[in-house]
């Protein structure tokens, strides 16, 4: 029985995640498409499950929209141990979500808006150190500190279980 309590329990802490509903109406409102225009500069980290930082960057990226429904952002980064990765996304919105395809997402991610901030998700071909590629999943939270600066929060996880986190400090660049 008391296996059966904290199985429950469990399944309960697992189920009451943040939604992005619980943003709604909330200041500034999230426009992706006036966010993410033009060029932006950003600065993370990468930790394992335990929280301890594998590898710091910078990106550098480059919104372009064909219309307020369709766009690219354009990303360059450079890490810490001077390698560097590229990814364009492709991004559409579709009955009022936001889906993205890039090189090396395997199949579409998905993410919503609410208030100051989105939610995004996909799965991520990740190459490791080794060569070795593996699928993980990101569950990515950005949120508007103002109309030009962000936070973005994701979580890595791998069968279900947490083997990390990204934490990026998101910027546009200003108009000259």
């Amino acid at each position: 029985m008391k296996a059966l309590s904290l199985l429950l329990a469990a399944g309960m802490v697992v189920g009451c995640g943040v939604k992005p509903e619980n943003y709604a109406g909330k200041a500034p409102e999230w426009d992706l498409p006036t966010f993410f225009n033009g060029d932006l500069v950003g600065y993370g980290i990468v930790t394992d499950r335990s929280g301890e930082v594998q590898r710091r960057f910078s990106v550098t990226m480059q919104g372009i929209w064909s219309s307020p429904e369709k766009g690219e952002l354009h990303e360059q980064f450079l890490f810490d141990d001077g390698k560097k990765q590229e990814r364009i996304w492709y991004l559409q919105k579709v009955n009022q979500k936001w889906q993205g395809t890039a090189g090396d997402i395997v199949g579409t991610a998905g993410g919503s808006t609410y208030g100051f901030a989105m939610n995004w998700n996909y799965t991520l071909d990740l190459e490791l150190s080794s060569g070795q590629r593996v699928n993980v999943k990101f569950d990515d939270w950005m949120y508007l500190i103002d109309q030009q600066r962000l936070i973005n929060k994701a979580e890595i996880t791998k069968f279900g279980f947490k083997v990390g986190e990204v934490i990026i400090y998101i910027e546009q660049k200003p108009k000259t």
